[in-house]
């Protein structure tokens, strides 16, 4: 099964923006301290927080949920599984965890990258009846 949609380039050139706009923030950051200090005005701190922050644009669990739902659903319908197989996915399915699936695969911005992601978590459960 081929995956197609998801660039690692766009994911790449994103991460490095980001980069540049966090060093840049700092040097504003460092420099206006600097200035601070010069001309004797105490400057204030920030205090850094380990926080992750989503985009407007990402997924949220309930679509993600929806999403896989759908991606399993259409593999055991479309493809001929074998019964454990086939059992298999149904479990998964029923035991779904996607606090946990979002933090081990997202965040997401699309329907392919959770389809890709959900090809990452069962793809070693599908199994197809041999003809």
């Amino acid at each position: 099964m081929e995956i197609s949609g998801v660039s690692s380039k766009a994911y790449t050139s994103a991460a490095a923006a980001v980069e540049e706009e966090d060093e840049l923030k700092e040097t504003q950051e460092e420099n206006a301290a600097e200035e601070a200090k010069e001309y004797g005005v105490a400057s204030k701190e920030t205090e850094e927080k380990d926080v992750a922050q989503f985009s407007s644009s990402d997924y949220g669990e309930d679509d993600v949920e929806e999403k896989a739902a759908n991606y399993l659903k259409n593999i055991m319908f479309t493809y001929n599984l074998t019964d454990e197989s086939a059992a298999a996915l149904q479990n998964y399915l029923n035991t779904f965890d996607v606090a946990r699936f979002i933090k081990d695969y997202g965040p997401f911005t699309s329907t392919s990258e959770i389809s890709a992601a959900m090809y990452a978590a069962v793809g070693s459960l599908i199994k197809q009846q041999e003809e």
